[in-house]
C-alpha cells in the first residue's frame, strides 16, 4: 500500500474524454482529448508537470449509410509470424501529431491517416481513444481508460449508432471488459476494430465482433463445431 503522502502527490487514476472531433474537406481527422486524474486535475501527456506519462492511441471509423457496422479508416497490414501470410486489419492510428496543451489541459491529435476525399459527410463517424498512465515508478501500476466521440462531419445530429449489446451486460461476467493487455476497454471501443474488414492472417478467419463473440461463447453448441469445424 502506498502511504498517504505518495497518494496525495501522485493522485492516481485516469479519466479520458474525447471532447471534439472533425474531418476537414481534405480528409484530415482531428480530435480534442482531455485526460485527468479522478479528481479532475488535467494530466500532462509527457508526465513532466504531473506524475505518470500517458500513452494515447486513437481509432477513426464510420458507419456507412444503410449499414449497421463500422468501417475503420485506420488500418494496417498484419503479417502472421506463423505462416507469413498477411491481412488487412483495423487498428489504431500511426504517424499522427500532438499539439497542446490548451488552457483547459486538453490536447489536439491530428491523425496520420486521412479519410478519402470523397468521405460521406452525412454518415456517423466515431473517434475512439485508449490511454494508459504509467505509475510504476511509484509502485502504483498502470491506469487505463477509453473514450469515444460520435459525430456527423456535416454538423447534422447523430441519429445512427451501433449498440447491439451494452457494455454493462458483458461486465456481468467480465467485471471490466478489457483485452490486449488491458488497454482496450469497453465493447463500444472494441467494435471500432473488430469489424467485417478485419481478419486474422494465419487462418484467414474473421475477427468481426459478432462472429468472434458467438464462436467464443457458444463453443460446442455451434453448428459449425458440430460439423467438425474449427475457429482459431
Amino acid at each position: 500500500y502506498a502511504d498517504a503522502n505518495t497518494l496525495n502527490f501522485v493522485r492516481p487514476g485516469l479519466v479520458l474524454k474525447v471532447t471534439k472531433a472533425s474531418i476537414a474537406s481534405d480528409g484530415t481527422i482531428t480530435a480534442t482529448i482531455l485526460a485527468t486524474d479522478k479528481q479532475g486535475l488535467a494530466l500532462d501527456r509527457l508526465g513532466v508537470q504531473t506524475p505518470g506519462a500517458l500513452s494515447i492511441s486513437c481509432v477513426a471509423a464510420y458507419i456507412p449509410q444503410g449499414q449497421k457496422q463500422y468501417v475503420a479508416y485506420t488500418t494496417r497490414v498484419q503479417t502472421s509470424p506463423i505462416t507469413n501470410k498477411s491481412a488487412t486489419q483495423a487498428g489504431t492510428d500511426s504517424g499522427g501529431k500532438w499539439a497542446g496543451p490548451a488552457a483547459d489541459g486538453s490536447y489536439t491529435y491530428t491523425f496520420g491517416t486521412k479519410a478519402p476525399t470523397n468521405f460521406d459527410t452525412n454518415a456517423t463517424h466515431t473517434v475512439g481513444c485508449q490511454a494508459s498512465r504509467t505509475l510504476t515508478d511509484f509502485d502504483l501500476g498502470t491506469n487505463y481508460a477509453t473514450s469515444l466521440f460520435n459525430f456527423v462531419p456535416s454538423g447534422a445530429p447523430v441519429t445512427t449508432v451501433r449498440e447491439v449489446i451494452k457494455n454493462q451486460s458483458c461486465n456481468k461476467c467480465h467485471d471490466d471488459l478489457a483485452f490486449h493487455g488491458g488497454s482496450r476497454r469497453g465493447l463500444e471501443y472494441c467494435i471500432l476494430c473488430h469489424t467485417p474488414q478485419t481478419t486474422e492472417p494465419a487462418t484467414g478467419n474473421t475477427v468481426d465482433m459478432k462472429v468472434m463473440i458467438h464462436k467464443i461463447h457458444m463453443g460446442s453448441q455451434l453448428p459449425s463445431v458440430l460439423a467438425k469445424g474449427t475457429y482459431k
